[in-house]
Parts: C-alpha cells; sequence; structure tokens
C-alpha cells in the first residue's frame, strides 16, 4: 500500500505568480520520498553505507513529472508514494499530490532510481531492497 503524507502550502513555497513552482514540487516530492524511507529506516542512519545492502547506494536517473492543476498558498495537500517497478539495476516510485480535501490531483511523478556501488557503477538491485519500499496500489 502506497505511503501517504500530508504537506501544507505556504506562501513562501510558492513563486512570484502565487503558486508552486516545478522546482519547489520536486522538493516536496523528495520530502515525501524521505518519509517514506523514514518508516524502514531512521534518517540518522540513512548515511552509514553499511545498513545499505553492501555499499549499494542509490541516485535519482530521471523524473517525469505532468502537471494537472495549481498548488496555492493555504492549499491541504496529500502526497502518496509508492513502488512501482524494480528492474536489475533500478527501481521507480510513483508519486501523486492531491488536495486532501477535494481529491484533485495536483501532479503526478514517477522518479527512476539506478542503485550504485562504491565506485559509481550500476549494480543489481539488492534483493532485500525488494521489500523495503510500499507497493503503489
Amino acid at each position: 500500500m502506497a505511503h501517504e503524507i500530508p504537506y501544507h502550502v505556504y506562501p513562501t513555497d510558492c513563486d512570484v505568480f502565487g503558486h508552486v513552482n516545478h522546482a519547489t514540487m520536486i522538493t516536496i516530492l523528495e520530502h515525501a520520498r524521505w518519509a517514506l524511507l523514514e518508516t524502514v529506516i531512521s534518517l540518522r542512519d540513512v548515511t552509514r553505507r553499511d545498513l545499505w545492502a553492501d555499499g549499494v547506494w542509490s541516485v535519482v536517473r530521471h523524473v517525469d513529472i505532468g502537471y494537472h492543476w495549481q498548488s496555492l498558498p493555504g492549499d491541504d495537500l496529500a502526497i502518496r508514494s509508492g513502488l512501482v517497478e524494480i528492474g536489475r539495476t533500478s527501481y521507480r516510485i510513483r508519486q501523486a499530490v492531491s488536495h486532501r480535501d477535494t481529491g484533485r490531483l495536483h501532479a503526478e511523478a514517477t522518479i527512476t532510481f539506478v542503485c550504485l556501488d562504491t565506485d559509481g557503477r550500476p549494480v543489481p538491485v539488492p534483493e532485500r531492497w525488494r521489500s523495503v519500499f510500499p507497493t503503489w496500489d
């Protein structure tokens, strides 16, 4: 089941046009992914590579995001995040940003990550990672 966090939009989240812009939305989505990780590991422990299958780490390879409605100051949003696919060396997380009261979809994104070893080379997704992330439903 996908993980969900609330997010309240403040004026400081908005650009000169009065809405959440692309860069801020990417940051909000990243916060939601960290919150998802926090369900399985302490953020204090994240930098300890020994907790991540033999020093394997992941980095963003590709972001695909679509916007459906603007997010404005005062909006209460719900950000859902979940695993949609695991490949050999990569995995994809889907995220949806909706208004908490109306359910209107504001944005949706799929982020592709690649797993790297300590030398920065792609490596297979560790087997134990397959059960770490909540799945998208």
